[in-house]
């Protein structure tokens, strides 16, 4: 295996240490978890486990272990499948934001061996208590900047546009406190907890499943560029499947699509012959797009976290990729969708994005 050299800092650094690597997406996370393997594995008898989110990254990390010659002594699970690691002397944890939840920490302790998790977005934004469990797990890091990734992640930019539909305030306000009014009589958690939730799920309905100018926006931009390799970001399997309609030649993967057609279906995009996949949360981690140019970013959000690991999908450099776009929107059809929007800006910025003003296209609704 040839290792970049900051691929081979981090493997230098895990020969002495065990702890959570954070690197950014693109910059070959399953190529230096990999190599650690080999070095730790070379000259003894201990075996590896692998623990992974999705059965995409799941055959990923597989792959990248037999490419480093040590795949027979690499255990590789999902949490949710039956998981024991307790004959392991070495764990590789990927996404290892995951950690602290109780299936994937039951998991993880089994193995009483060295633990070595991986994450480009680690930390939560307001869960302190998560983070700080996280930190008990790994306490030591070592942190890929960007910078030290350089060419291997593309030049990109944003787009920031304004299409909204007018008048969605009222309507959201309303719906939020019908949906407080019912659900306070049964959810015993906080009223801050219960606002967040209720403001959240009306905004994603109503601001932007209901949106028709952004999500018109969001279409035309899509068609505008037939040639390009194309992911569309979407919050409902619904909002997905009306993508899907108006896309020409576009497809929906999701949950509920059975793992041989999401397979086909990645790998018709990846030879280009299929040209735009539209995805719903399943393309948060393990749908690896590196050819992917343009990022319509239908979904929103309010978590830089999920920004950052969304906009990376397209921050891979691939052989005639000169420029990853990605398509957003300032979202003043609210003023908490507002705020969010801007959370994610914050992250475009730290991700080195150069910032473009779209078209203002607004009408009444």
């Amino acid at each position: 295996m040839t290792l970049r050299p900051y691929q081979q800092a981090a493997v230098d650094w895990a020969k002495s240490n065990t702890g959570l690597i954070i690197a950014p997406a693109g910059s070959g996370k399953t190529v230096i978890a990999a190599a650690i393997l080999k070095h730790w594995l070379a000259g003894n008898t201990i075996k590896a486990g692998w623990l992974a989110p999705t059965r995409e990254t799941c055959e990923q990390g597989m792959k990248a272990a037999e490419l480093a010659g040590v795949g027979d002594r690499v255990t590789v699970r999902c949490p949710h499948e039956s998981v024991d690691f307790s004959d392991c002397g070495i764990l590789i944890v990927d996404e290892a934001k995951h950690s602290p939840a109780a299936v994937w920490s039951k998991n993880i302790r089994s193995c009483p061996g060295m633990w070595f998790g991986f994450d480009a977005t680690p930390w939560h934004d307001t869960d302190a208590e998560r983070n700080s469990e996280l930190r008990k797990m790994f306490p030591q890091t070592f942190k890929i900047t960007r910078e030290q990734v350089g060419d291997s992640l593309a030049d990109s930019r944003l787009l920031w546009r304004d299409d909204t539909d007018t008048g969605l305030q009222e309507r959201i306000d309303q719906n939020i406190d019908r949906l407080m009014s019912i659900r306070s009589r049964y959810m015993r958690i906080t009223k801050e907890e219960l606002q967040a939730m209720c403001a959240w799920e009306s905004i994603v309905d109503i601001g932007i499943c209901q949106n028709a100018t952004r999500n018109q926006a969001c279409i035309a931009y899509a068609n505008e560029n037939p040639d390009s390799q194309r992911l569309v970001l979407v919050p409902r399997v619904t909002l997905g499947e009306e993508y899907q309609r108006k896309i020409p030649g576009s497809l929906l993967l999701h949950s509920g699509v059975p793992r041989k057609p999401r397979r086909e279906a990645v790998a018709a995009f990846r030879a280009g012959d299929l040209k735009c996949i539209i995805a719903t949360s399943l393309a948060d981690e393990g749908l690896d797009l590196p050819n992917a140019e343009i990022l319509v970013m239908v979904s929103g959000g309010r978590s830089s976290q999920k920004t950052i690991q969304r906009a990376s999908r397209v921050l891979r450099s691939f052989p005639g990729k000169k420029l990853a776009t990605i398509l957003d929107f300032a979202d003043r059809f609210h003023p908490i969708a507002a705020r969010q929007a801007q959370k994610r800006m914050a992250s475009y910025r730290k991700l080195g994005c150069l910032i473009e003003s779209g078209v203002k296209f607004v009408v009444n609704k």
